[in-house]
């Protein structure tokens, strides 16, 4: 039978930002489980005490044992986590009265449309053959294709709206704030910028590549689900309201909407929210990388939200071409504090030098590594239960 003892009694609400490979996952459940599939599970790290591979929030979707998408932090206890979740729905059999030999407490109830919620905990100790030494709480939900569907419209309505994103189980709740993805914008479609969206294809972020040169602005050169705009990029910048909101309501800007709608079949792409913006000129003309860093500098202000500025922006070239970009900013105007925050050169640097060498994935990994040591740290984690190991 079930343990008796209540896993709930220890855990307390907690709000955490929704974790962004999370988001990812759940936003392309209707692709991972189509009309007329099986139901699959999705495992959620609800809560955690000490040491633990992944944050609450974390998820992987599974289902017989193997996994379709995501992770709560691989090792042992994502192994069993996924025999564990084979078993979901199944409390009837004989195998699965028995809890399994590494879960210290379980409890079982159904949500509102009558699939099947399981919790459990598991001490990440000699059982799990892991040293972490802290305890998990993982959330088991039974997802079928429309419920799949609706989660997915929950997270996209919640994003928009600002709203929340609540996991339930019993009175407690696992409150998560939908955030908007870490967007790298880059200027370009040279070598770097196709190395660079691989080494980044890994992460949840949105790769946004945007160069005029239809030889070097197709899709194939990058990573899946880059997005690949044969554009010039001032015009973008225009139409987005980047240089102003009378360049937003020009005609150059509603041509270049009608040209991306008919040669693309789809609307210019929603220009990435500043504060998680990171923007990369490389493109093949200095003149127009000058061009570029200056409206991406002075963007805040264009736009009437000078405390707005975005995450980042970064310019690729050598000494020489730093220099004189600096000077022509300068003399255009540009603020000491608008060009305070110009990242060049790209990349890690060792003793004020960017590391590696001139090879394209060279610089791709260097960039990528800069990018991510500039994320938001996460908030303190909140209040956790204590063990009673």
């Amino acid at each position: 039978m079930p343990l008796p003892t209540n896993p709930l009694s220890k855990l307390p609400n907690a709000t955490w930002p929704l974790d962004g490979e999370a988001q990812r996952l759940l936003l392309r459940l209707p692709e991972l489980l189509p009309v007329g599939c099986r139901p699959a599970t999705l495992v959620t790290v609800f809560a955690t005490q000490g040491s633990a591979p992944r944050r609450p929030g974390a998820r992987m979707l599974c289902r017989d044992g193997r996994l379709l998408a995501g992770t709560i932090g691989g090792g042992h206890l994502e192994d069993q986590a996924l025999r564990d979740a084979a078993g979901l729905g199944q409390s009837g059999s004989s195998d699965a009265d028995a809890p399994p030999a590494t879960v210290t407490e379980i409890a079982e109830e159904a949500d509102e449309t009558g699939a099947v919620l399981r919790l459990c905990r598991y001490n990440l100790g000699p059982k799990l053959a892991q040293c972490c030494g802290g305890v998990v709480w993982l959330h088991f939900a039974e997802v079928s294709a429309e419920r799949g569907r609706e989660l997915a419209q929950h997270v996209r309505g919640a994003l928009d709206e600002g709203a929340q994103v609540i996991t339930r189980f019993g009175p407690t709740e696992l409150i998560e704030e939908p955030q908007p993805p870490t967007c790298v914008l880059v200027f370009g479609a040279g070598h770097v910028a196709a190395a660079l969206s691989r080494v980044l294809q890994p992460l949840p972020w949105r790769v946004l590549v945007i160069d005029p040169r239809p030889e070097w602005a197709r899709s194939e050169r990058f990573a899946p689900g880059t997005d690949v705009l044969c554009a010039e990029p001032l015009r973008v910048l225009a139409a987005w309201g980047w240089l102003g909101p009378v360049a937003k309501g020009s005609q150059t800007a509603a041509r270049l909407r009608q040209t991306v709608r008919a040669s693309l079949g789809r609307e210019l792409p929603e220009p990435p929210v500043p504060e998680v913006a990171h923007a990369l000129v490389m493109t093949w003309d200095h003149a127009l990388d000058r061009d570029l860093v200056e409206v991406l500098l002075r963007a805040p202000e264009s736009q009437g939200q000078p405390d707005r500025p975005l995450a980042y922006v970064g310019l690729i070239g050598s000494k020489t071409k730093i220099a004189t970009t600096r000077q022509r900013l300068i003399s255009r105007g540009v603020s000491d504090g608008q060009l305070s925050r110009l990242t060049a050169p790209i990349g890690l640097l060792v003793d004020g030098r960017p590391i590696g060498g001139n090879l394209p994935g060279e610089i791709a990994i260097s960039v990528a590594a800069q990018l991510i040591s500039l994320q938001s740290r996460l908030p303190a984690a909140p209040p956790t239960p204590t063990a009673d190991d």
